[in-house]
């Protein structure tokens, strides 16, 4: 009897307090359909860019076989893209709108018909183009080396008809694992932040010392810039020393460290946005914690800074991919340090993903700074 009053108890007390138990009710069911909207099929289909600069029919033959690659529910294994641009092909690598770019040669036809009928001419040299430290390149380009060995071997009965050329991007070639794993964990650094933004504010609430700074001339949004430049400080702070802890351990960047601390630092202003928008619907401390969790869930998984994850495009803006996960400001942030860190990428060459960055962090923001007021009637 006593166990079953608890139990009740319980459940008005949880009743209480429907933002947290509402978020941890739909916290599960959201992310499948989250995981359902990236991969529709059930299966990831490999965006592969093609430049055909063959005079003959293989070269279009070769790029139907690729077409027809699929798995065994019909589903495709690869979207094949016509390019005519390798500048533009090689941005869309950069970017991870796609993973691998074919090049074939313009020697190819040539090359396989010598070939079958027993003349002996230069290979026909197919170029492979991707960021290796993109998980994906790997297993797109196997499967586009297969297709042509498996295509050249049924015309001319031997591979020897071409040769492959596999060019990085940047200075791909030569990450470590360790080293790709750091552009994402320095991000992280900076989004942990929103426990102490979130928690400390809630807590001044909670202790009244808010309340007390209102009865002075100072401005509501005064008091809470001046509470978010600390926070904004340490973000940077945290990103150095996560950074300075990764070159002692063998990581070496391939860009400027000071285009990676600016990237944090906006990156830090977002963080403290969500921590104003947490603190607004927090009665205590130990909610403002539980409730954190929700966006730094969102933040780690869903912005590629925890494992790289299939974009999902919904339009385009000036000649760029904008994808369902582009509303989080860390998607941007771990997009331009990896171009920055791996690449060798300069400011002008991340100017896109600094300037979307920037916009979506100052929005975050002035988000929470009015939400907080508004809630905490300041």
């Amino acid at each position: 009897m006593k166990i079953l009053k608890i139990f009740w108890k319980s459940l008005k007390e949880q009743a209480r307090d429907p933002v947290t138990l509402g978020l941890s009710l739909i916290i599960g069911p959201f992310f499948v359909l989250l995981y359902w909207l990236m991969i529709p099929s059930g299966s990831t289909t490999y965006d592969v860019l093609v430049q055909n600069l063959d005079t003959g029919p293989q070269g279009r033959e070769a790029i139907t076989l690729l077409e027809r690659l699929a798995y065994p529910s019909g589903d495709p294994l690869l979207d094949v893209i016509s390019v005519n641009d390798q500048t533009r092909a090689e941005d869309l690598l950069k970017d991870r709108d796609a993973e691998v770019l074919l090049i074939i040669p313009e020697n190819f036809t040539q090359s396989l018909q010598a070939a079958s009928l027993g003349e002996i001419l230069n290979p026909a040299e197919i170029t492979l183009i991707g960021d290796l430290t993109n998980p994906y390149y790997a297993v797109g380009a196997v499967m586009v080396g297969s297709v042509i060995d498996e295509f050249v071997q049924l015309y001319t009965g031997e591979t020897r008809s071409i040769q492959f050329n596999e060019i990085s991007l940047g200075g791909s070639a030569g990450r470590s694992e360790f080293d790709l794993y750091i552009p994402g964990i320095l991000i992280i650094s900076v989004v942990m932040l929103v426990f102490i933004v979130s928690m400390t504010i809630t807590g001044e609430v909670e202790a009244g010392t808010l309340r007390r700074l209102q009865m002075t001339p100072m401005k509501a949004s005064e008091l809470l810039i001046g509470i978010s430049l600390p926070t904004i400080l340490l973000g940077v702070v945290s990103l150095l020393l996560t950074l300075f802890v990764a070159i002692m351990l063998g990581f070496s960047s391939q860009g400027s460290i000071w285009a990676a601390v600016l990237v944090g630092g906006i990156t830090a202003i977002a963080v403290v946005g969500i921590g104003l928008i947490v603190a607004a619907f927090s009665k205590s401390v130990s909610q403002a914690f539980i409730i954190a969790n929700f966006p730094l869930i969102f933040f780690m998984f869903f912005s590629g800074a925890v494992f790289p994850i299939p974009r999902i495009i919904l339009f385009q803006i000036a000649g760029f991919n904008i994808s369902l996960y582009d509303v989080l400001p860390p998607t941007h942030a771990v997009m331009a340090l990896n171009k920055i860190l791996t690449l060798g990428a300069g400011l002008a060459d991340v100017m896109y993903e600094i300037t979307f960055l920037l916009v979506l962090s100052l929005v975050y923001y002035f988000i929470g700074i009015w939400l907080f007021q508004r809630q905490q009637t300041l």
